[in-house]
């Protein structure tokens, strides 16, 4: 599926609009150094159980590379039967019966408080629509370049709208492996949500930031955040 034309803007403009927020505004954002998720490989492509775990893990570690910041992944084993909800154990797991729109690859579901700090995600693959390889394989969509994606959302950050190289840009075609890697736009995106802060200091109070209006990517997950206090989903796009 071809990804959507890139906006003509500066590569590192309105860092702030490329956030996540939560219905009082807040930006969604973790208030803890390191983030630990589960993975649960089991899926009807075939695809091979380690290897799927392997790439969640390279996916995750690429946000985890950018020395700036304050905040990184952490995998925490394999857990079979995944199903998400709020249950404070972040989670990578495949769907068979999606019933989400078929054209989303993934879908991140993130819980956060009123301050909008993130207390759990959940990664979902869509296997009911898509074929999936560990290789770049033609004709079918890379695990780790979705899941790069994914991780983002569950930092906080948005799509990325003006630059269509960006691993949160909002579409991703078959076989393409280039979003595995950050691009310059991701990193200040991510830097800016979390400051390298020395140890045990409080993160730095920051203005709201808006989640942009752009349309739903062909291929790649929206990430809805439900705010735990009303328990109501509440779709960012």
């Amino acid at each position: 599926m071809l990804p959507l034309l890139a906006l003509l803007a500066p590569a590192l403009a309105g860092v702030e609009d490329n956030v996540m927020v939560n219905q009082y505004g807040e930006v969604l954002h973790w208030d803890v150094a390191a983030i630990d998720f589960v993975v649960d490989p089991h899926n009807k492509d075939g695809l091979d159980e380690d290897g799927a775990i392997d790439a969640a893990a390279d996916a995750a570690q690429a946000w985890n590379d950018i020395e700036t910041v304050a905040v990184e992944f952490n995998l925490a084993g394999r857990k079979n039967g995944l199903k998400g909800g709020y249950d404070e154990q972040n989670g990578v797991y495949f769907v068979d019966d999606w019933t989400s729109s078929p054209d989303l690859l993934a879908l991140t579901t993130t819980w956060s408080n009123e301050e909008g700090q993130i207390l759990d995600f959940d990664l979902a693959v869509n296997t009911g629509d898509h074929d999936w390889a560990l290789d770049g394989a033609v004709g079918k969509s890379d695990l780790q370049n979705t899941l790069a994606h994914e991780f983002g959302h569950a930092l906080g950050a948005d799509h990325i709208d003006h630059d269509a190289s960006a691993t949160m840009y909002a579409s991703s075609a078959p076989g393409e492996v280039s979003k595995r890697d950050l691009a310059d736009a991701d990193v200040a995106v991510i830097e800016w949500l979390y400051p390298d802060l020395p140890e045990g200091s409080e993160f730095a109070e920051r203005p709201l930031g808006a989640c942009n209006a752009a349309p739903v990517g062909l291929g790649w997950a929206v990430a809805p955040a439900l705010l735990l206090a009303f328990l109501r989903r509440q779709v960012s796009r």
